[in-house]
């Protein structure tokens, strides 16, 4: 695999498949186990990793949602003891770093560390970083014209050097197409397509694999000398592994035309489902003890992601 860091949009046309959850738990994992230097971004106006992150390590975007924030730790200081007990920040930073800042020409370029400050929010003593989201992203931007939406990351991306302080850079991508669908999916190298396992699963997938085609036809120009690849389907949020049902949804999934018709790949390892992931949104995998399933779970479904990727690059160097 080349030095150069990898950009990953996680993505589907389909909302609730666990975008955002393996987006976090993958990102943060690579960062806090893996030691490897890790950029979140988040692309949903839903904003849900913004704010796990911002929850998790203890910032917030003014000074009403920090207060807002510490009321209620302080309401949920009681924990019971048979739990584990979720790792948030007890001070709280107010910060201004926003993917608005990106989107809407907020950025000079004229001062390159003003312009990455006013993106990019580098948690301390920590591999991870993070573009924060904005809520409702759609209609702060809306008066913006497209070229400036779908440019705007790729742009600032390369003219600050990114795949050079990264590892990795990982994008949440909204559920439906629209300009920041295009503004994730320019700079990504690869894209992973969480599924979960249920009737009707793969008509997001279909409608994905359409408008990756028609994106890149139409930047052509953006994909010269390199190409966005499809990683695979990573099967999420799988309650009882060993049930009949759950493994004949995978079945049909793993048989469907869709996949085979677009050369899709569906990972070896699936996601399962974990009621700590939707309790609170400081929590974390690896923040706490194995859980018997979750924790190597997560960690062999990381191997088998740098697995794919080493594979694909190692594939593409044979071909230049």
């Amino acid at each position: 695999m080349s030095d150069e860091g990898k950009v990953i949009s996680f993505i589907n046309m389909k909302g609730g498949v666990g975008k955002t959850t393996l987006t976090k738990e993958i990102g943060y994992h690579l960062a806090m186990v893996k030691n490897l230097k890790v950029l979140l971004i988040d692309v949903d106006p839903q904003i849900n990793l913004t704010q796990s992150i911002f929850r998790r390590f203890g910032y917030a975007p003014n000074s009403k949602i920090a207060q807002s924030m510490k009321k209620a730790d302080e309401n949920n200081n009681t924990v019971d003891s048979n739990k584990d007990s979720v790792k948030i920040a007890k001070d709280i930073s107010i910060t201004k770093a926003s993917i608005q800042n990106i989107m809407n020409g907020n950025i000079s370029n004229e001062n390159p560390l003003e312009d990455y400050n006013k993106a990019v929010v580098e948690i301390p003593n920590t591999n991870l970083s993070i573009i924060p989201g904005e809520f409702g992203l759609d209609f702060t931007t809306r008066n913006l014209n497209g070229g400036q939406l779908e440019n705007g990351l790729f742009n600032f991306i390369d003219k600050n050097n990114l795949k050079d302080k990264f590892d990795f850079i990982l994008i949440d991508c909204p559920p439906t197409y629209s300009s920041y669908t295009v503004s994730a999916l320019k700079p990504s190298d690869f894209y992973v397509i969480p599924v979960r396992p249920e009737a009707y699963s793969l008509l997001g997938v279909s409608m994905l694999e359409e408008v990756v085609k028609y994106i890149k036809s139409e930047n052509e120009i953006y994909f010269r000398g390199r190409d966005l690849k499809n990683l695979g389907i990573i099967i999420s949020g799988v309650k009882n592994p060993d049930r009949q049902g759950i493994e004949n949804l995978i079945t049909d999934i793993k048989s469907s035309e869709i996949l085979s018709k677009n050369n899709i790949n569906i990972f070896d390892n699936r996601f399962i489902y974990n009621p700590g992931l939707q309790n609170d949104m400081a929590y974390f995998i690896d923040d706490f003890q194995a859980k018997k399933k979750s924790k190597p779970n997560l960690s062999d479904l990381t191997e088998e992601f740098l697995k794919l990727i080493n594979d694909n690059e190692s594939e593409s160097d044979k071909n230049d």
